[in-house]
């Protein structure tokens, strides 16, 4: 009874070693292959985040199955067919953060192949590390890049704006800035004192991507506001009293010349402006003297700035005195 046993039970463990063999005679195996995976954020998670890094990574998988399906399998990834998408689901303990570093893990279930495949992630070659920005909104203001002369007489509608964009962003963002284009394009842009210019808004600041609302703003001229005209080298001059004996000079030629800027009517001509100093209500002596300097603006014109410093001269005597000035000109 024991010999028969025996017998039976070497019978059946070598009809088991050839079936298995037989079987592994008909399974072949490709090795380490790289799969793209599309990463996306799960329901109810787009309208909070926003997935910074990566739109698509790569995994390594092995595949197990019969020949015919193995060769199917080859032809699929020969055309770029055999991909994974995965939904990255953000872990609770996460949620508070404005920036989340974690990884999200390919499952073989997550890869679609022909039937009789098996599937076989590389372990330490299926995570795909994924960074995520809370989102947020606020409203900033707008402000349009232009020429000092010409930004004190722009309207922008709206004056502020609604972006939503990373939190992170957010804590340091405090206005969207707008160039205007220089003065030969606006012309074509058709922004005139009578007629406004719609401009697009920034989409990404600081290489962020932000979302605008709106999109744009209108910027017109406004034609009551002051204009300003910058004035080059305006020349000063010295008033003097009658008969006086000395004669007054500036040490350098670029002492006797100012940089100004004025505000007032748009009047198409640059208006007449004149810079003296007043040497007519003082007693002076030879030698160095510092004054400061009188404009004399048109009516309705005012500085656009602070007034200027004073100036450094000197005098020195003449053997006859000079011919009185007399008052300047009227504006």
């Amino acid at each position: 009874m024991t010999d028969r046993l025996l017998t039976f039970g070497l019978a059946f463990a070598l009809g088991l070693f050839v079936w298995l063999y037989a079987r592994s005679r008909e399974r072949e195996i490709l090795d380490n292959i790289v799969v793209p995976v599309t990463v996306r954020l799960a329901p109810g998670l787009a309208d909070s985040y926003r997935l910074e890094s990566p739109a698509v990574g790569q995994v390594r998988v092995s595949f197990t199955g019969p020949p015919n399906k193995l060769r199917e399998l080859q032809e699929a990834i020969s055309r770029n067919e055999l991909s994974a998408t995965v939904d990255y689901a953000l872990p609770e303990d996460q949620l508070e953060r404005n920036r989340v570093e974690d990884s999200v893990r390919v499952e073989a279930t997550d890869l679609r192949v022909p039937a009789g495949v098996t599937v076989l992630p590389v372990e330490g070659r299926n995570r795909i590390g994924v960074m995520l920005s809370r989102l947020g909104d606020k409203v900033v203001k707008v402000r349009i890049e232009t020429s000092k002369d010409l930004e004190p007489r722009l309207r922008i509608i709206p004056e502020t704006v609604k972006v939503r964009a990373p939190r992170d962003l957010l804590e340091r963002l405090f206005e969207l800035s707008v160039i205007l284009p220089s003065r030969d394009e606006l012309g074509f842009m058709g922004l005139t004192p009578g007629r406004p210019a719609r401009l697009p808004l920034p989409r990404e600041v600081d290489g962020i991507a932000i979302v605008p609302d709106p999109e744009s703003v209108v910027v017109r001229i406004d034609p009551q506001a002051p204009r300003i005209y910058p004035l080059a080298d305006l020349p000063v001059q010295f008033l003097c009293p009658p008969n006086f004996t000395l004669r007054p000079r500036f040490l350098d030629d670029r002492a006797g010349k100012l940089q100004l800027r004025i505000q007032g009517p748009d009047q198409g001509d640059t208006p007449r402006v004149h810079a003296y100093i007043d040497l007519t209500g003082g007693r002076f002596l030879p030698g160095p003297g510092i004054e400061s300097v009188q404009i004399q603006l048109p009516r309705d014109f005012t500085l656009a700035q602070d007034p200027p410093a004073k100036v450094s001269f000197e005098l020195v005597p003449v053997e006859a005195a000079p011919k009185p000035l007399g008052g300047l000109p009227a504006p």
